[in-house]
């Protein structure tokens, strides 16, 4: 079965149909400069001066031209069904993962709620009960949020409440949130954060950014004796810089190339059971776009762990350019947002 899939390949159909494409197109050659020369020999034996001695370039080249437009036409249609199987591919992944991202929080929900309707627990345990309970909907309101956000024209595009914020209490609060997976996953947290001046900001899209960025660096560090991650916090003359460094599975180059794609999940054994729908850090790259910064991803290799960095203008969001000003009413007319793959 597999070399059946593996003969019936896309690629190897292309290179196929090319390999075909050019012996036919010498077959056609041969054949045509074989009767031309037969045809010569018959036309001399009998008036040699109804055979004209030019060759007659303009048929050989609309012969050629022909098998030229009919190479063409099946190059396209070739570049179509690739894109639209890696599209039906994507909308598969895209389903299963959501599926197990959306019935695992609600199956840990309901455990909690039938515990404490048919069980009697103490008042400690209650509160565990309820603060776990409290976590699944953040974080499915989360990924509803990240769906949302994924489904719009342009997700950059969308209203922000910009305000002066202190960021070092910001993160501060942000990565108490996640203090109880740090000790659930036996991770070590390190807090870097320096006191920088107060920038304009949105404070639900960012929460989002770094509650993404502090997932990631959770799901991907392997629970070892020096697991580690480190959140930092510093600012030059013009920006300031967070970034969320881990000692997980790391990245190649390719993988760093294509990690802020829409639905983009890497694809390792180490991954294989961790959760995620590929679309965190596509949404919080837009979201960083949208508030004039940008988001970068550094890595050693396999192994060697990651480092996310976010780097905002500390003079706030710059004004859009009068083209983002034209294109944004078209964007949202035409419904040309941005895309991964």
């Amino acid at each position: 079965m597999n070399k059946i899939k593996t003969i019936f390949h896309p690629i190897i159909i292309f290179i196929g149909v090319q390999v075909a494409w050019i012996i036919m197109m010498a077959i056609w050659i041969w054949w045509y400069l074989k009767n031309r020369q037969d045809f010569k020999a018959f036309a001399e034996r009998l008036q040699p001066e109804l055979f004209a001695n030019d060759l007659n370039w303009v048929v050989l080249l609309e012969g050629c031209f022909l098998m030229i437009l009919i190479l063409g036409g099946f190059y396209v249609i070739f570049l179509f069904w690739n894109k639209q199987a890696k599209l039906n591919q994507l909308q598969s992944n895209f389903v299963s993962s959501m599926t197990h991202e959306l019935k695992s929080p609600l199956a840990s929900i309901q455990l909690y709620l039938e515990t404490l309707k048919y069980h009697d627990v103490s008042r400690e345990e209650s509160r565990d009960f309820v603060e776990t309970m409290l976590n699944d909907t953040e974080r499915l309101s989360g990924l509803i949020e990240n769906i949302l956000r994924s489904s719009h024209p342009d997700p950059r595009n969308m209203q922000n409440e910009f305000q002066p914020v202190d960021l070092k209490a910001f993160l501060e609060d942000v990565v108490e949130g996640h203090l109880p997976q740090f000790r659930e996953n036996t991770i070590e947290l390190v807090k870097d954060l320096t006191s920088v001046p107060t920038i304009m900001m949105d404070k639900r899209s960012m929460r989002m950014v770094f509650n993404n960025l502090m997932s990631n660096a959770l799901r991907y560090t392997l629970s070892t004796r020096d697991a580690s991650v480190t959140v930092r916090l510093i600012a030059d003359d013009r920006n300031c810089h967070i970034s969320f460094e881990d000692k997980g599975i790391g990245l190649n180059e390719r993988e760093r190339k294509r990690i802020f794609r829409k639905f983009y999940r890497v694809s390792m054994p180490e991954t294989q059971n961790i959760v995620g729908a590929g679309l965190g850090l596509y949404i919080s790259s837009e979201i960083v776009k949208s508030h004039g910064g940008r988001i970068t991803v550094a890595s050693g290799g396999k192994g060697k762990g990651s480092t996310f960095t976010i780097t905002l203008p500390l003079s706030g969001v710059p004004a859009p350019s009068w083209w983002e000003q034209i294109s944004a009413p078209l964007k949202m007319t035409f419904g040309h947002g941005s895309g991964g793959n």
